[in-house]
C-alpha cells in the first residue's frame, strides 16, 4: 500500500509540476526558479501529495508521528496561502491552482483540472454531510465558484466564475449563475 501510494503520488506530482512549469513564461531560468519557489498552488499540491503518502504508512508509532508533522505543516501552509486541500480528497494528475486564497477542496477530482481563487468543493447541509463532489477530467472551475454536495461534474465542463453548483453537470457543459444554469458548450 505505501509503495504503491508513493509511486502514484510521485507520478501525479510530476504531472502537476509539468503543468506549473508550462506556465512559467519564456523568461530566464532564474525567473523560472523564482516562479516555482513562490508558486502557492504547487506548494499546496506537494504537501497534499505528501499527506496522501503519509496516510498510507501503516507502522503505528511512525504513522502517528508523521501525521502530526503533516498536520502542523498543513495548518501553517493553509493559513498562509488560504488553500485547504483535505488529505481525504482524491486529486488526479495535472491539477492546477491558478491563484491562491479562499480555496477549500474536499472532493474527488479527475486529471488535468484547473481552478481559480475562492473556489469551494464541499458538502452541503447544516452539520450533516450528504457527500462531496466528483469532478471529471479536464474541468475548469472559475474564480469564486462553489460546488456543493454529492454531485458530479462531467468531463470537459466549465464552471463559470461565482457559479453555485448544487446539481449534476453533464459532460462538456457550461454552468453559470446562482444557482447554476447548465448550457451545452458549442
Amino acid at each position: 500500500m505505501f509503495l504503491a501510494t508513493l509511486k502514484q503520488q510521485t507520478t501525479y506530482f510530476l504531472c502537476d509540476f509539468k503543468v506549473y512549469w508550462s506556465k512559467k513564461g519564456d523568461g530566464h531560468i532564474l525567473y523560472a526558479l523564482l516562479y516555482l519557489l513562490t508558486c502557492h498552488g504547487l506548494h499546496s499540491l506537494a504537501l497534499y501529495r505528501f499527506g496522501k503518502v503519509i496516510y498510507s504508512v501503516k507502522v503505528p508509532l511512525l504513522s502517528h508521528l508523521l501525521k502530526i508533522i503533516y498536520r502542523i505543516a498543513w495548518f501553517i501552509l493553509s493559513t498562509i496561502y488560504g488553500i485547504s486541500i483535505n488529505p481525504i480528497s482524491e486529486i488526479g494528475p495535472g491539477f492546477y491552482i491558478g491563484h491562491y486564497g479562499g480555496i477549500f477542496v474536499r472532493a474527488k477530482i479527475g486529471s488535468n483540472c484547473s481552478i481559480g481563487q475562492g473556489v469551494t468543493f464541499g458538502s452541503k447541509g447544516a452539520g450533516k454531510s450528504n457527500g462531496w463532489p466528483t469532478v471529471g477530467d479536464n474541468v475548469y472551475v472559475g474564480a469564486g465558484a462553489k460546488i456543493i454536495g454529492a454531485i458530479t461534474i462531467g468531463k470537459g465542463s466549465v464552471i463559470g466564475a461565482n457559479a453555485v453548483v448544487t446539481k449534476d453537470v453533464p459532460e462538456n457543459s457550461l454552468a453559470v449563475g446562482i444557482p447554476a444554469r447548465i448550457q451545452l458548450k458549442r
